[in-house]
């Protein structure tokens, strides 16, 4: 299975960077802040179309707007609707004197499609931008979840060294700490860059950590991102009893969260695994419900190898 860091990762970060920019001002914003926060954070397709009716009523550039753009693209993102998240960040991606909070937006966004389109060294310059204004940030309002959002963007770059140094200083730092977003971040960044370094069994010990903090969490869109990648971890040690167990927690939490291109995807592994352990007609028949529609890149190349198989 091929290693790859994603940048849905950095989907809860983002969030955290909307909420913590600050811009929203509640007397002059007739809509609750608080009730669409909670909706952009717990349930994308509903927060896209609240915030496009709330986009008709705003002023273009205004810092309402601003906000109301960086949630749409992260709703855009987790939806997998990329043709129009790119058309969003390509109009604004060049326009000076934008809020740094919806700079590091465009950049990672934009970045992600270029990256995805093959483009690497233009995706990279993105990355790059997108980690220099989180520093700058950072220098001026100190916040660990910047820390992990900067080492999120250190493993992109190829920098899993440094990535791997700063969380685990993060770890020792924080160990004492309860917030449950903060922790189920951080071990789940740790299980990210201790697979791609190769520290397997680390890994693993990892994202068993972060699923645990998921639950205290209580969103069940990362619950659900949480158990797949602790299952796909699996998978790659071949401990494929345990991973069938997450892929199943990962399609029942995704299901609720209305979170269709998750569910598909934990489907998808788990028709493969169902393949390997010579259940090829259950196989087939999981393969077969399957919306091809639902995966672009290594997921759809896994897609078509398994219809290929089958």
């Amino acid at each position: 299975m091929k290693k790859r860091i994603s940048i849905a990762n950095l989907i809860p970060l983002l969030i955290s960077l909307i909420m913590m920019s600050n811009v929203l001002s509640s007397k002059s914003y007739a809509y609750s802040e608080s009730n669409l926060e909670h909706v952009c954070q717990f349930f994308p397709a509903q927060c896209l179309i609240e915030v496009n009716a709330e986009l008709k009523t705003v002023k273009e550039k205004s810092l309402i707007w601003f906000s109301l753009m960086q949630f749409k693209l992260t709703s855009l993102f987790i939806l997998q609707k990329s043709d129009e998240s790119f058309r969003i960040t390509q109009r604004w991606i060049n326009e000076p004197d934008l809020p740094v909070a919806f700079q590091v937006t465009l950049y990672i966004y934009h970045a992600k499609h270029i990256l995805s389109y093959g483009d690497k060294a233009e995706g990279k310059k993105f990355i790059y931008k997108a980690k220099r204004q989180l520093a700058r940030m950072n220098e001026v309002y100190p916040s660990p979840i910047r820390l992990i959002e900067i080492a999120n963007l250190q493993m992109f770059i190829g920098e899993l060294p440094e990535a791997y140094d700063s969380l685990n200083t993060l770890k020792i730092k924080y160990k004492e700490s309860k917030n449950p977003h903060f922790m189920m971040e951080l071990y789940g960044h740790l299980g990210h860059v201790a697979r791609q370094l190769e520290y397997f069994e680390e890994s693993l010990s990892h994202w068993n950590e972060a699923v645990s903090w998921s639950y205290k969490y209580g969103n069940k869109q990362q619950i659900a991102t949480v158990h797949f990648n602790l299952a796909q971890a699996l998978q790659t040690a071949k401990k494929y009893t345990l991973a069938r167990k997450n892929y199943l927690a990962t399609i029942t939490y995704a299901e609720q969260a209305l979170d269709l291109i998750r569910a598909s995807h934990a489907k998808l592994y788990l028709a493969e695994i169902m393949f390997k352990q010579g259940e090829k007609a259950q196989a087939q028949t999981l393969l077969l419900s399957l919306d091809k529609d639902h995966f672009i890149n290594n997921a759809l190349a896994k897609y078509n190898e398994l219809n290929t198989l089958l």
